[in-house]
């Protein structure tokens, strides 16, 4: 038990600072950037990309590599968009100094959806590596 609690921490912690970053924060407090690129959708792909990654490698390692494709893509890309999807929620009907967007939550499931390419790439090469290796 003590070891799937240490692989929950680092992804409870990003969840946590991406929720203290699009809830708590209020939009005054975040600083100006150039115009002309929608810096915030990609600060919300960002946040979801790298939640997602930590997902997925601590979902792996947790489980020594033996992993089940449906569990991990539902624990690291359906979890982390439910996720998102509450907090757009929270901030339209919770939070007052927010405002919710359909764009930002797309942004989310883009940073998850690419989380999950990249992981699953990643595990296929390695996979095939290791088969290469083996004596």
């Amino acid at each position: 038990m003590g070891r799937a609690i240490r692989h929950i921490l680092l992804p409870a912690f990003i969840g946590l600072l991406i929720f203290i970053g699009t809830c708590l924060l209020n939009p005054g407090d975040v600083p100006t950037l150039p115009v002309g690129l929608p810096w915030d959708k990609f600060a919300h792909f960002g946040m979801f990309f790298a939640l997602s990654i930590v997902c997925f490698y601590d979902y792996y390692t947790l489980n020594n590599g033996q992993i089940s494709k449906g569990k991990w893509t539902f624990w690291c890309f359906v979890i982390p968009v439910i996720y998102g999807g509450v907090i757009e929620l929270l901030q339209k009907y919770v939070f007052s100094t927010r405002s919710a967007e359909l764009g930002d939550f797309i942004a989310d499931i883009l940073g998850s959806l690419t989380a999950t390419f990249f992981a699953l790439i990643v595990y296929k090469m390695y996979r095939k590596k290791k088969k290469n290796i083996s004596l």
